[in-house]
């Protein structure tokens, strides 16, 4: 990952109606609530233990102590601009120099507005303008046929299926590249 990931680390990315920005403890209650809810994680690669109450609050803060670090994680926290309410999370995994994957969950009372697709795009542009990558792929479970929508609504093509490099999981590939 490019140096410039530590500008994405320390700005947020505004939209009309989000803000992505960093993780903040307050931010551990409804994350933990999030991560705890099996129907809102069936589709998430996260393992069991992230999935407990205490794996989901190490983890984040873990993601809050790494900004400080040369190899910040780029998970962030999604928050609606107008409530300041915790609307879900995202973030983006390094693949190699070129390629990085994006993930985003939204919660489970801010679906259905149509945030999804704003954070997907929101995150794909700043990876693909401000981190210089090439590509970004957002892997997506058969099953998911919302995120699949997203993807497509955001300008992702599906590849077809594939293996998951991390997971072994058969997914779609959907690739969304520059230019």
């Amino acid at each position: 990952m490019p140096n410039s990931a530590k500008t994405l680390i320390g700005e947020p990315i505004d939209t009309d109606r989000l803000r992505l920005r960093q993780f903040v403890r307050g931010d551990i209650e409804p994350f933990t609530r999030f991560m705890t809810d099996q129907e809102s994680t069936r589709f998430l690669t996260f393992g069991d233990e992230q999935k407990s109450s205490e794996g989901a609050r190490i983890l984040l803060e873990t993601t809050i102590a790494s900004y400080e670090t040369e190899h910040p994680i780029l998970a962030f926290a999604v928050e609606e601009l107008k409530a300041g309410t915790f609307a879900g999370f995202c973030g983006l995994t390094p693949h190699h120099q070129e390629t990085v994957e994006i993930m985003y969950a939204v919660m489970p009372n801010a679906r259905r507005k149509g945030y999804a697709v704003e954070i997907a795009t929101a995150l794909s542009q700043s990876a693909l303008n401000e981190l210089s990558c090439l590509r970004v792929i957002a892997p997506i479970a058969p099953a998911n046929e919302v995120s699949k929508i997203v993807a497509a609504k955001v300008g992702f093509k599906d590849h077809g299926l594939v293996t998951h490099a991390d997971s072994a999981e058969i997914v779609h590939q959907f690739v969304l590249e520059r230019g």
